[in-house]
Parts: C-alpha cells; structure tokens; sequence
C-alpha cells in the first residue's frame, strides 16, 4: 500500500525568528479563488457546505470579513452568487427533516450562510427567512432518538447542527439564539450518549454511533460531539449566557473525555473507531480532521482550557508531532483529510501557547501546497475546488495565516 504522506522535508524548530510571507500567501489565495471561480460556473448538485457551493460563498465570506483581497476577489459579490445558487438547490430538499438539522452536509448549514451573508450585505428581511428556515432544525433534532442511523455527529447530526447555532451567535449582533434552547439539545446530545452506552455496556459514560459504527474521529464521532458539548452554555466563559451543568453531566463528560484520552497511542494517534479498529495496526490509522488526531486536538485544547488540566495539552502536543511528522497527506490541500486540516491544528496551538514553533510547522504546511512534488504526486479529490475536500478549505486556512488572532478551523471555536 502506498504510503499515506509525504516525507516532512523540513528541518526541525530550532529557534529561529518565524514569520508569515503575507506576499507568498496572498499571491496564493488569488490563485486558488481564480481556480476555483473559472472551475464552478455551472454551480453543484449538492449545494451544502461540505462539497457545494455554500462552502465556497462561506470561502468568500471569510475573504470580506478579513477586509483583504476584497475587491481582487470580488467577495461580496461571488459569496452572494453561490449562496444564492446553493439556497435554489436546497428547495427540493426543504421538506426533509434530515436536511434541517444537517449542517455540514444539509440545508442548515446553506441557511446559516446566507443569513451570514445577509447581514454583511445588510438585507435584513432575507436575513430573517434565512434564520427562520435554519431554525426549523431546533425541534427537528430535539427527540432523543430523532435518527435511527445515529444522530448526534457531525456532517448531519445534531453536533453539527449546535456547530452551527454557535457560529451564528458568534456572527451575528445580536444572537439570535437564546442559551436555554442550546442547553435543551445539549441536553438531547448527553441523554442520546447515556442511553446507547447502557444498551451497549460501554466503559464510556457517553458513547455514540452512526450507521452501527462508533466513530472516534471529528466528522463523525465522539471527538466532534465532545466539542459541540464543551462550546455550551455549560461551560461559557461568557458569564451572562452561561447555565450551570447538571453535576451528573459534567461528571459524565469530562470521565468520557479522559477515557478518550486514554485510547491515545504512542505515537500520538487515536483509533478511528471502537470495537476492531482498537486491534489494527497503529500505521494504517489516520491522521486526518475527520479521522483520527488532527481533528481530537480542538476538543481537546477546549478541555484543557475548561478544566485546566495539563494532561489534555500534553495529549494536543503528542498528536501535534505525530502531524508534523505524518501529515503532509498525499490525499491534497484540503481542511477534511488534507494538508490545510493539518496546519490547522499547528495554529490552534499556537494560539493556546504561544509556542514559535507551532507557527513555524503551520507555515511549513502551507509552503508545501505549492511544492513541486505535492503539486504533481498528490491525489485530487472528487470536489477539488470545495471547502472541506478542496482548494476552498485551503483559502480559509491561509486567511488565517494572515489574521492569526482570529484563526479558527471553521466552525470549531477555540
């Protein structure tokens, strides 16, 4: 089997001054937009943020928000157009429960967008269709068991769907979301864990699956729903909208967290998944976002920054040098199992620690995009030019290269 990666050719940290070639990165994104804009004239069939054309207007969005490379890139005028034609595409799917608690890969996270894109463009009564349609999630979600296939991930869950409802009280003045009806699925989410974890007898006191698996990984397991649990009103560090937790829910979540951590291998990954993947060769696993270290970092820098516990940093930092030494991956530049996903968890840390050397690797990683051999040995994805398989996730991680104080992998707040 071919390998994974490519070899790090880069020397190790050794102290030296580190700063961002804005111009290199600049002249970047301008290459990637123009791709991506001559590539998709005909719009996507999906329309969602995962591979369709709102994570693209989400792309241009970021772009105004920076206010840099506005006009070159024409952001306000191509994030209108593509939320436009995503927000046409989601009409056949409206009736669709799923499709309204789906953020990353349904019709909440299209409406959450456009209601983004609304207030930048000051259209006030879009603006409040667009809230009123994505709201619909809200009651939609709430039952316990609301999806046989397992509800509470990621891309379609209602961990997706909290992503979501976080964002846009972080982006919209004011919030539009009360703390009471987050803590009311938060309480969903905890309720759902307990409840598969007795029928299963698992040692975690919150567990969870999807489509009969139990995920470990950001996309669709216990990592990306542990993070969306650590992002409530429960653990607000903003007095005024913060609820106690129940002891019991606390308790719980933080006993699933350390028994999370302590899956943590030496090499600094996570299986993908309980059960057989326990079992696997420790090279097969994945170092992706979606699967495996690269996406357990976020949740875990929330813990450690809630509880104050160096044993979570110290898991951030054993999985931060399995990254740098295995996550240049040959599957592209993408945020979900790609290059700029990985540098992503390279400026989390950053941030958190103010350690040199993990700017210097995200700088690496963002080098590496335009190396030769990346450029002629990498895999292209099936949505090249999308936000979470493509060059558009791509952008995003290079605007926060410039804009480091507000870096964030999208949608998962540090």
């Amino acid at each position: 089997m071919e390998q994974r990666y490519f070899n790090n050719p880069y020397e190790e940290f050794k102290g030296q001054p580190v700063e961002v070639d804005e111009t290199y990165v600049r002249n970047l994104i301008k290459t990637y937009v123009q791709q991506i804009v001559e590539n998709t004239q005909g719009g996507d069939s999906r329309g969602d943020l995962y591979v369709g054309d709102a994570g693209i207007a989400f792309m241009f969005l970021r772009l105004c928000q920076t206010n840099e490379l506005v006009q070159e890139t024409s952001a306000r005028e191509n994030a209108q157009l593509y939320i436009n034609r995503a927000k046409r595409n989601a009409k056949q799917y409206s009736r669709s429960r799923d499709e309204r608690c789906a953020f990353l890969c349904g019709n909440a996270g299209i409406y959450a967008v456009s209601a983004a894109i609304s207030e930048l463009t000051q259209k006030p009564d879009t603006l409040q269709q667009d809230l009123k349609d994505f709201e619909q999630g809200f009651e939609a979600c709430k039952p316990v068991n609301y999806s046989k296939h397992g509800g509470d991930e990621l891309l379609v869950g209602r961990a997706g769907f909290l992503s979501g409802v976080y964002w846009l009280n972080q982006t919209l003045k004011p919030k539009p979301f009360s703390s009471e009806a987050i803590v009311e699925l938060c309480e969903s989410v905890v309720k759902s864990g307990r409840q598969y974890s007795k029928e299963r007898r698992s040692t975690f006191p919150l567990m969870y699956q999807y489509h009969g698996t139990e995920y470990l990984g950001a996309a669709h397991g216990l990592s990306g729903i542990l993070h969306m649990l650590l992002e409530s009103p429960w653990f607000s560090i903003d007095s005024s909208g913060a609820i106690p937790i129940p002891k019991d829910y606390e308790a719980d979540i933080k006993d699933t967290i350390d028994a999370f951590l302590a899956l943590q291998e030496h090499d600094g990954n996570f299986p993908i998944a309980l059960a057989s993947d326990r079992k696997r060769n420790t090279e097969k696993r994945l170092v992706h976002w979606c699967h495996g270290a690269p996406g357990a970092v976020y949740f875990l820098l929330r813990a450690y920054q809630i509880f104050n516990n160096e044993k979570y940093l110290d898991g951030c930092k054993r999985a931060a040098d399995l990254i740098w030494e295995k996550g240049l991956l040959r599957k592209g530049p993408s945020l979900c199992h790609g290059i700029s996903g990985n540098g992503y968890t390279f400026l989390m840390l950053y941030k958190v620690t103010q350690n040199p050397m993990y700017l210097y690797r995200a700088i690496k990683f963002a080098n590496f995009l335009t190396k030769s051999r990346f450029i002629r040995e990498a895999n292209t994805p099936d949505r090249p030019f999308s936000l979470y398989e493509g060059i558009a996730g791509a952008v995003c991680f290079l605007i926060d290269l410039l804009h480091i104080e507000q870096a964030t992998f999208p949608f998962f707040r540090i």
